[in-house]
Formats: structure tokens, C-alpha cells, sequence
């Protein structure tokens, strides 16, 4: 008995370790809500990691959000994890980055004679990332995750939360 509970204890170590390593690689994709910016809205966030060392990982990713009351939004990504591992393969990871944000706005504009027409006012805007992840290994290549971060923009912060799963290779 104490063989068999003792066996079970070394393999969850191995398994449990992290599963990655400086120089590794992952690609995966994300269900992102965003709200802010008078709008909250769904969307879609692939994204590409590199591992700097076992526990640094850089990471670009793109956000498409689904239009909604005539506003359809994007950003652009570029952060830093420092991933920290728990216990049952659970890790926690800060984030910290740069952020570049479009917002592309349609309304209708009334003409002094009564008429109407469409128009459009598209913006960017550079900022910055910050917030907190958590992550669970199902196996040493596989992880699903949960993020949420604060983009600070001048005129345009907005929350995003993200779940997800990423491949590791």
C-alpha cells in the first residue's frame, strides 16, 4: 500500500512540473469579452508564446471583436508572463505589456438640407497591459487558461477576459 501511494506521488511530480522549457513555443486560442469604451463585446484572440526560460514567457496575440452597436474593435498584443507553478498543475502568472487599440465607429450624419448619410471615424491608440492569469496543465503540451487584464489607453481603457487553450511545443 505504501508502494502503490508513494508511486502515485512521483508521477504527479513529473507530470505536475510545467511541462515547459526555455526555448519552447505555443500557439493558441482565446475567447476574449471586452468592456469598456461605451461597449462590452465578444471576440476571438489567437496568440504565439515563446518561452525566454521556464518561467518567462512572451507572448503577441490579436483580438477581433464582433461588431456591436456600430462599433467593431481590434488590438494588438505584445506581454510578459512570469509564470509561477502551484499544486495538481495550476499556475499563476502575472501579465504586463504594450497594447495597440482600433476602434472603427459608423453613424449617420444629417446634412443642413435634411438629408442623410453613413460615415465612419477610425481610431488608434498605444497603451499599455496589466493583469493576472491562471493556467491548469491537462498534460505537458496542453494547457487551458483564464486571464483577465486592464488595457490603459488614453480615452479608451477597457477590461478584456479571456479563457482559452494553448498547445506547447
Amino acid at each position: 500500500m505504501c508502494f502503490i501511494i508513494s508511486s502515485v506521488g512521483i508521477f504527479a511530480q513529473d507530470f505536475f512540473g510545467g511541462g515547459a522549457s526555455a526555448g519552447d513555443w505555443g500557439v493558441g486560442m482565446n475567447v476574449v469579452m471586452g468592456a469598456g469604451g461605451r461597449v462590452t463585446n465578444f471576440g476571438i484572440n489567437p496568440k504565439l508564446q515563446y518561452y525566454a526560460t521556464e518561467a518567462l514567457r512572451m507572448e503577441t496575440s490579436f483580438s477581433y471583436f464582433v461588431e456591436k452597436k456600430d462599433i467593431i474593435d481590434w488590438d494588438l498584443n505584445f506581454n510578459f508572463h512570469y509564470v509561477i507553478p502551484m499544486k495538481y498543475g495550476f499556475s499563476v502568472y502575472p501579465v504586463l505589456g504594450a497594447t495597440f487599440l482600433h476602434r472603427n465607429v459608423s453613424f449617420t450624419n444629417y446634412r443642413e438640407d435634411g438629408t442623410t448619410f453613413e460615415d465612419a471615424e477610425n481610431f488608434g491608440r498605444f497603451g499599455l497591459n496589466a493583469g493576472v492569469g491562471v493556467q491548469y496543465d491537462i498534460s505537458p503540451e496542453v494547457y487551458v487558461d483564464y486571464e483577465i487584464k486592464y488595457q490603459y489607453v488614453s480615452d479608451f481603457d477597457r477590461c478584456n477576459m479571456h479563457i482559452g487553450i494553448c498547445y506547447r511545443f
